[in-house]
């Protein structure tokens, strides 16, 4: 099938959510599950954008009873993908809620071991479509066996087909990947801070910061978000945009990045322009910080918060 946007999830996960009253340190802490999702940061982009309106594809490798569980939760989610086999059981993650102090654990378990032969399928997977997509989110970690260079390499051939990449990943598969002439970069301020920088740097310092990588042409637009919820803008032509959502009640921060990328990949193909597309990705973050699971459920809510999210001095 052609999809305007393909999302690529290199370390997908079956996530498993559930609730306890209180964990013990050394006894059997009792949990009911309260959903299970189909996981990793492209796969979520994905079912986003769907639910937003927009055809897409979600591309993955998979393996094993969890691998053969995720492509039932998309089957039964209707959303489209196409998976790679491997020999390695695809992870599953936990998020447990304790309610007896409200606070959340999400434990995240590394990934399978790929193969050479399967890593090349994975990067073939993406670039053999007759009609090649506009939008190529790369997404999510990268298991330790697959090389640094292997975003990066499939950022260099998109781009000079024409094909706009949106990266958001983090340790060395984001070294990796930037210098290849991706389109967008959204990090947040440990995955910043990870190129050699201060977290702890004010915003004007992270500023100067984001003009000093963009110099260098590590990307044509660069995205950094903020622990309190905003994010800082620095485009190819030389703007520099932020926004800072309304105060919310934070439930969950799992999948508020993917929904940031969900929006802005979403509005900048249906043709609204980079600030209007940033706005709604810091809007979405907030949306889906709300709810629990790792989806962007309410798009109403969504409208209302993009009109309430206001310019960051």
């Amino acid at each position: 099938m052609y999809a305007p946007i393909i999302t690529f999830t290199m370390n997908p996960a079956v996530d498993t959510f559930g609730e306890t009253e209180r964990i013990f340190e050394d006894s059997k802490t009792r949990c009911q599950q309260t959903r299970q999702e189909p996981g990793g940061g492209g796969i979520n982009v994905a079912r986003n954008i769907i639910r937003m309106g927009t055809p897409a594809l979600a591309i993955f490798p998979a393996g094993g009873l969890n691998g053969e569980l995720l492509k039932q939760l998309l089957a039964r989610d209707n959303t489209p993908y196409q998976s790679i086999s491997i020999a390695s059981d695809t992870r599953q993650n936990l998020a447990i809620t304790e309610r007896y102090c409200g606070k959340m654990y999400h434990f995240v378990f590394p990934g399978p071991e790929l193969t050479k032969a399967e890593q090349d399928a994975c990067r073939n997977a993406l670039l053999e479509h007759q009609q090649l997509p506009e939008f190529l989110v790369l997404s999510g970690s990268i298991a330790d066996c697959v090389p640094a260079s292997f975003y990066g390499e499939i950022t260099k051939k998109a781009s000079a087909l024409g094909i706009k990449v949106v990266l958001d990943t983090s340790g060395a598969a984001l070294q990796g990947a930037l210098y290849n002439g991706a389109y967008v970069a959204k990090l947040n301020r440990k995955e910043f801070s990870s190129l050699g920088y201060s977290e702890l740097d004010d915003i004007a310092t992270l500023r100067a910061q984001m003009r000093e990588i963009m110099a260098k042409g590590a990307v044509s637009n660069l995205i950094v978000t903020l622990a309190q919820g905003g994010a800082l803008l620095i485009t190819e032509s030389g703007e520099e945009l932020a926004y800072m959502p309304p105060k919310v009640e934070i439930i969950s921060h799992v999948g508020a990045g993917d929904s940031f990328v969900s929006a802005l990949t979403h509005q900048l193909y249906q043709g609204k322009s980079l600030d209007v597309a940033f706005r709604y990705g810091v809007a979405a973050a907030s949306v889906t910080v709300q709810t629990k699971g790792n989806q962007l459920y309410d798009l109403d809510l969504l409208e209302v918060t993009y009109k309430k999210t206001q310019p960051l001095a």
